[in-house]
């Protein structure tokens, strides 16, 4: 069968509609991260969990299928690395580690990546280096909401306004690691 003009022409534009929809939808898509890092808090006491216990609770809250990786508090090169390689990564900033925000915060954004993928979970909160770095990192552009406070000041309680807080849960603290994870996914 001959195609005639009329024929030729409205195929070639769909063709075109459909290619510049594709482009559209490739160019505008959310990139979603297959996976979560975490920057830990402190190990080192008797009553701590250890890396692989905070990981642990994390993987709770986000269910099967996620990947993570986890780094001591002590390691936020290692974090940053990671971060380099792939700047859309949800990252989970939680309690010591938190005194790193500003500095993979300014990582995140150099790098290309949405500072919505931070999460900062229960800073300490006394006026010193996490206090500071954790606003630094609010004011560079993590949503306040991405901050979650316990009921405490150690636990972050009045770091920044407008922040969320930690759902009661058990234990107290560790609990929020399971808790943010739940909240990450509900963002995917």
């Amino acid at each position: 069968m001959k195609l005639n003009t009329t024929h030729k022409v409205l195929i070639g534009g769909g063709v075109l509609a459909l290619a510049v929809l594709a482009f559209w939808y490739l160019r505008n898509r959310k990139p979603k991260a297959d996976g979560v890092l975490l920057l830990g808090g402190l190990d080192t006491r008797s009553s701590d969990k250890k890396i692989n216990e905070q990981e642990e609770l994390l993987k709770k809250g986000l269910g099967d299928g996620v990947k993570t990786k986890s780094f001591r508090y002590t390691d936020p090169q290692g974090l940053i690395a990671e971060i380099k390689q792939d700047p859309n990564t949800n990252v989970v900033l939680f309690s010591a580690g938190c005194s790193n925000a500003e500095q993979v915060a300014t990582e995140m954004k150099a790098n290309g990546g949405s500072l919505k993928n931070i999460f900062i979970v229960e800073p300490y909160h006394v006026g010193g280096k996490a206090t500071k770095s954790v606003r630094a990192a609010v004011e560079l552009g993590v949503p306040e909401k991405n901050v979650l406070v316990g009921s405490y000041k150690q636990a972050g309680l009045g770091i920044v306004p407008n922040a969320t807080r930690t759902p009661n849960c058990s234990p107290k603290h560790w609990c929020s690691l399971s808790e943010v994870g739940k909240i990450i996914l509900k963002t995917k």
